[in-house]
């Protein structure tokens, strides 16, 4: 008996799934942080099972143009950049720190407070360094993109390279969850770079 009442239950249970899978795909689907909240997989073979991808990607997203597209258009969200420049090790600091907006610890409001510590102890923020020879600094970042503004997490290396300095740059998004149009991104923090050192 008790068998026979535990299989219905799981036939009823399997049934209401997949009326609710079936409404699904008649309807609109529903998107948060450009994530398709009502699109699902097949967990073992990866397939759509109650949208089409050709007419509903699962991730959208906006591009530079501010154009909704397919996510998987919007090229990698993560880069980076290396250049080499003239300009001194210790000057091309100064001048990435201060463009890119990363923060030493007399940047922080009051360095002994307890949220200073809190914000220093974050995995974002790094500032190592050894003047006249090599810094390696992380913090979070700001680029607008498209009349939006998107946090990112950011690093660098700026290495002393003769009488000048050679700058390694990456970055990623500070929230996995919001996309933007790579390839218009490394553009823009590549220019932002270029000009600091300019």
């Amino acid at each position: 008996m008790r068998q026979t009442r535990n299989a219905g239950i799981k036939h009823w249970v399997v049934a209401v799934g997949v009326v609710v899978l079936a409404g699904c795909a008649a309807q609109d689907h529903y998107y948060s942080n450009g994530v398709c909240v009502t699109c699902f997989d097949n967990p073992v073979t990866g397939e759509p099972l109650n949208y089409d991808p050709s007419e509903t990607p699962q991730q959208v997203a906006t591009n530079a143009e501010g154009q909704t597209v397919d996510a998987k258009s919007l090229g990698n969200q993560s880069g980076s950049v290396a250049i080499d420049s003239y300009v001194d090790v210790d000057t091309a600091y100064a001048r990435i720190k201060s463009a890119m907006g990363f923060r030493s610890a007399n940047d922080f409001e009051s360095p002994e407070s307890i949220t200073a510590k809190m914000q220093m102890g974050d995995v974002a923020w790094k500032h190592d360094r050894t003047p006249g020879a090599y810094y390696n600094l992380g913090d979070y970042g700001r680029q607008a993109l498209g009349g939006i503004q998107y946090s990112i997490l950011q690093r660098v290396q700026i290495e002393k390279n003769g009488s000048g300095s050679r700058i390694h740059y990456s970055w990623a998004p500070a929230d996995q969850r919001t996309l933007y149009d790579g390839d218009a991104m490394e553009s823009l923090l590549t220019q932002r770079l270029n000009a600091a050192l300019d």
